[in-house]
């Protein structure tokens, strides 16, 4: 067991902590405000280095932790920086712009503020973070939507059934997140006569997606659907999984992660200026105004593109984009030049070397938020075919597996918890041999639909191999792990599966390991905890969720 205080306990100093380190923010920036002047006014000065470089170090360490992310990564690169000219000769170093260091640092800890981003080493209730979306069921066959319902709350859906349009025009001051109709369930003749007018009188009140749903498989059906403000026609007998696929897609309203966009710009200035505009459009931005610390800057911030300016005085940006694509690990990402004057010909050049786009200063700002949405969510799109197992969407057994050892590698920075998971069908085998293999793709396929409805964007959900998953739950203990994973198992054992005439459901057995039970464990060993807690869920009877505690461990 746990020896861990109370959750709302946890939570309240937690928070405590967090306006605690705030305030302190604002006295180490004044601080460096302070050590900034004086560094400026004797920029030789060894201990007037020392000091900057202490600070900064500390502030690189702390930010993170409690949740300012941005800073913490901006804090070390400078930390780096001072660190480069302190190895120096005094009479060879550069001067350093900290007054301009600490602008930017100022500007950061507003955006972090803002983005509120969750205390790292805290639990939230993970179930709390998952908002099941309402569906409204218009059917007038009540035996059929009894069973609907259940077929759709066991992907987590919150369902509520209306018999036909009257009932629904009751409720108009409601708001559900979508609407599925039968076409046919209304009383009157004006839905014979003319079906599209009416439902498109009906719905008019709703803002929410509409799908329609019939027995008729015709042009006439899917059209008159289309019209009538549907975004699609499905057939009964309804295929659940498809369809609670598709509302899955329709209703997930949770955000993406912001861009991560690196800034390679001399010019402090107009740096700060990009920073600040990338930033309120929602984006995590790096400036590097020191090409020597590129690579330094790529390993700690991941960027997903980079954008270089072409006026360094020592280095050209071309040389610095070709530096980047010799290394396999960054020869994809995106790179837009920003050009001091408008060159047809060497604009050719340019894209012809390998630029993803090239903006002429003085940049036009909605531009370049356009340009770098468009080539992050293309490179996104690229890594997600390259990771992505084709049947279940979900990450493939390397992926995860990566995954799992960068999300150790946080948690060696931060005192961030999570839970592995390892989950396995049972008898997925007599599945196969009973039913055929095209029957046990379905099952593996509607695990993975399951998996992404339960589950949140933030959690790491992979196809370890055949019918087994692995996954990572973000801020999570393990008894938060056990409860949600348990909903899955119940969920799971409710869908009913169709092989030739005959209907069938499927189990699942689970183990899972916390991190931070186990602190000393690399990601190797922690995923063999949850192999192990799965193996005993197994030789217990299946259909079940195992625990890795310190206490089995100790008695095995």
């Amino acid at each position: 067991m746990s020896n861990s205080s109370p959750p709302s306990s946890l939570t309240t100093r937690l928070e405590a902590l967090k306006l605690a380190y705030s305030k302190r923010l604002d006295s180490e920036l004044e601080q460096l405000r302070s050590l900034a002047k004086q560094i400026t006014s004797k920029p030789d000065d060894t201990a007037y280095l020392e000091q900057l470089h202490s600070t900064l170090h500390t502030l690189a360490g702390s930010a993170g932790t409690f949740g300012f992310n941005q800073l913490g990564r901006q804090a070390r690169l400078f930390e780096q920086q001072v660190q480069q000219e302190l190895a120096k000769k005094r009479t060879d170093r550069h001067p350093l712009a900290v007054l301009e260091w600490v602008k930017q640092l100022a500007i950061i800890v507003d955006s972090d503020t803002e983005q509120k981003t969750a205390v790292s080493f805290s639990t939230p209730n993970a179930e709390t973070l998952i908002e099941k979306p309402k569906v409204w069921l218009i059917e007038r066959d009540i035996i059929l939507a009894e069973y609907t319902m259940q077929q759709l709350e066991s992907f987590g859906f919150r369902v509520k059934h209306l018999k036909d349009a009257d009932e629904l025009e009751h409720h108009t001051s409601e708001s559900p997140d979508l609407l599925l109709i039968d076409h046919n369930a209304g009383q009157t003749e004006a839905l014979k006569s003319e079906p599209v007018a009416f439902w498109q009188q009906y719905l008019n009140a709703f803002s929410c997606p509409r799908l329609f749903m019939g027995v008729e498989e015709t042009f006439t059906a899917r059209l008159r659907a289309l019209r009538s403000g549907g975004q699609a026609y499905f057939i009964k007998p309804l295929d659940i999984i498809k369809l609670s696929s598709y509302i899955i897609e329709l209703t997930n309203t949770e955000q993406t992660a912001p861009e991560r966009v690196l800034l390679i710009e001399d010019n402090q200035g107009l740096a700060q200026d990009y920073q600040t505009a990338l930033s309120e459009a929602g984006m995590e931005v790096m400036a590097l105004d020191r090409p020597e610390t590129l690579f330094e800057a790529m390993s700690e911030f991941n960027p997903e593109i980079i954008l270089i300016s072409l006026s360094f005085p020592d280095v050209s940006g071309v040389e610095i984009a070709t530096l980047l694509r010799q290394s396999d690990r960054w020869r994809q990402l995106p790179i837009i030049y920003l050009a001091p004057q408008s060159d047809n010909t060497a604009e050719a050049d340019l894209l012809i070397t390998g630029a993803d786009g090239l903006l002429t200063k003085p940049i036009d700002i909605t531009l370049l938020i356009k340009l770098c949405r468009a080539r992050v969510q293309q490179l996104r799109e690229r890594e997600q075919a390259r990771t992505q197992d084709g049947l279940t969407q979900l990450l493939k057994h390397a992926s995860i597996k990566e995954a799992l050892h960068n999300q150790w590698l946080i948690s060696q920075r931060q005192a961030q918890g999570y839970c592995v998971v390892m989950l396995d069908i049972d008898h997925f085998k007599r599945v196969n041999d009973t039913y055929g293999h095209s029957v046990g793709d379905v099952v593996i396929a509607t695990t993975g639909t399951l998996l992404k409805q339960r589950f949140r964007r933030t959690d790491k959900l992979g196809r370890y191999g055949g019918e087994e998953f692995m996954l990572i739950l973000l801020h999570c203990d393990l008894h938060q792990a056990e409860k949600m994973v348990n909903g899955l198992r119940q969920d799971f054992s409710a869908i009913q599966f169709s092989g030739g005439q005959q209907q069938f459901s499927c189990t699942i057995s689970a183990g899972i390991a916390d991190n931070q039970q186990f602190p000393n464990d690399d990601a190797e060993t922690l995923l063999k905890r949850a192999d192990q807690a799965l193996y005993l869920a197994k030789n217990r009877g299946r259909n079940r969720v195992c625990l890795a505690t310190p206490e089995a461990t100790s008695n095995d």
